[in-house]
């Protein structure tokens, strides 16, 4: 996709009835001093794809064909989407408080993205047409960045934030010391605070957000949350440091390091894959 042209604006509708305008979407958030509240400055192209770029996400295994994937990205955490073998994206235009997303996973046919407010955005991509569908309403007064969506194993959708510290004022390691998790009630249009994954493992990152049965792969530590360092400065910085890589326990509420001793594994940012073991020997 490296060759292919800028996004182009993509047809988009929306079936659902916008929130009252008591909703915190139209409370302007506080003042920043947010790289992406800063006046625009040049870069060169192999910077600007770190700044640009925040995650992908991929409707099913390339492979198999009319694979679509769809891209968070900047100017304040938009969306775009493709098909692989295509030379254009699609760029979703939506008002400026609703498009800032914080994370995004596939399913049943449909992108399910969730904004830095809480909402959920079911978009359904028919060619160059993207059908928006508002399946849960903004629940957050401030904007929060790192926050999660997922499916259990049982197919209830999770809604995660994760807390970190900075390890010293000028430095910009992080480091994860809570996280919290919340079941969405689609009826209710409300949040659950719970505090097990019912026997699930739950990875998150820069990677696709996902719980695995960890009856399936016993592997797994059950009710851990597996995590990657997605912090956005991580991206854009030329700083080789250490990367926020670790396992949360929600039985310790606590977090345990993963980091490797290669320096040189500190970038690109680290992700969690998932091989297909089917295709090794082929």
């Amino acid at each position: 996709m490296g060759g292919s042209s800028p996004p182009t604006p993509a047809r988009s509708s929306t079936s659902s009835t916008p929130p009252p305008a008591s909703s915190s979407r139209c409370r302007p958030s506080p003042p920043s001093s947010r790289k992406e509240d800063q006046p625009p400055q040049p870069y060169a192209v192999d910077r600007l794809r770190r700044v640009l770029y925040l995650k992908v996400v991929l409707s099913c295994d390339p492979s198999r064909g009319d694979c679509i994937l769809m891209m968070i990205h900047n100017p304040y955490r938009q969306l775009s989407f493709a098909r692989v073998g295509s030379n254009k994206w699609h760029w979703i235009t939506t008002s400026f408080w609703e498009s800032q997303y914080s994370d995004c996973i596939y399913h049943d046919g449909a992108f399910y993205a969730m904004n830095l407010l809480g909402g959920i955005h079911r978009y359904t991509i028919e060619g160059s047409c993207a059908t928006r569908d508002i399946i849960f309403k903004d629940t957050l007064p401030y904007m929060a960045y790192n926050m999660y969506i997922a499916r259990t194993s049982s197919g209830d959708f999770l809604q995660m934030w994760r807390i970190t510290t900075d390890s010293s004022k000028d430095s910009l390691e992080t480091h994860t010391t809570d996280l919290e998790i919340f079941k969405v009630d689609l009826d209710k249009q409300q949040t659950v605070d719970i505090d097990t994954l019912n026997g699930d493992s739950l990875f998150i990152g820069h990677n696709y957000s996902c719980c695995i049965s960890t009856k399936d792969y016993p592997g797994l530590q059950p009710n851990h949350v597996y995590f990657t360092d997605d912090d956005e400065y991580s991206l854009m910085d030329e700083q080789d440091f250490r990367r926020d890589v670790g396992i949360y326990s929600f039985e310790n509420k606590s977090a345990t390091e993963v980091v490797t001793p290669e320096p040189w594994l500190s970038r690109p940012i680290p992700i969690w894959i998932t091989p297909r073991f089917t295709k090794v020997n082929k």
